[in-house]
């Protein structure tokens, strides 16, 4: 069960062998957005409440300008395989989740980006060490 949804700039830096985990300072700074998908990023908080899944910069451009809509239900799935992944001992992984792609970096329980099946440029994921389907 997710507990809250933190929105941050930080994206984990990735290296070919290793990938390291943000500095837990930055975690806690949340990223203020421009105008417009500000009021997405408040929403998509408000909608998850006190839930302990974070969303990178990155990832609430993208979830806004792709249409793609996280719900309580799509929430506790991410959750869930952040947990299978993380007893996998998974760090950077691809979620399929209702035909969506998501990068997410497991030992912050962050999700990096988000990819909708008709992102043919976007289609290409390297650095992953596994997989979960949702």
């Amino acid at each position: 069960m997710i507990d809250r949804i933190v929105v941050s700039g930080v994206v984990p830096a990735a290296t070919p062998d290793r990938v390291r985990d943000p500095a837990p300072a930055n975690r806690a700074n949340t990223t203020k957005l421009d105008s417009a998908s500000g009021s997405f990023a408040r929403a998509l908080s408000a909608a998850a409440e006190d839930r302990s899944l974070h969303l990178s910069g990155h990832a609430l451009r993208r979830l806004e300008q792709r249409h793609i809509d996280l719900g309580p239900s799509q929430l506790d799935r991410l959750s869930s395989a952040f947990d299978q992944l993380a007893g996998k001992g998974g760090r950077q992984s691809l979620v399929m989740l209702d035909s969506i792609a998501y990068v997410v970096h497991v030992p912050s329980k962050t999700v990096v980006t988000a990819v909708a099946p008709d992102d043919e440029h976007d289609a290409i994921f390297t650095q992953i060490d596994s997989v979960a389907i949702a």
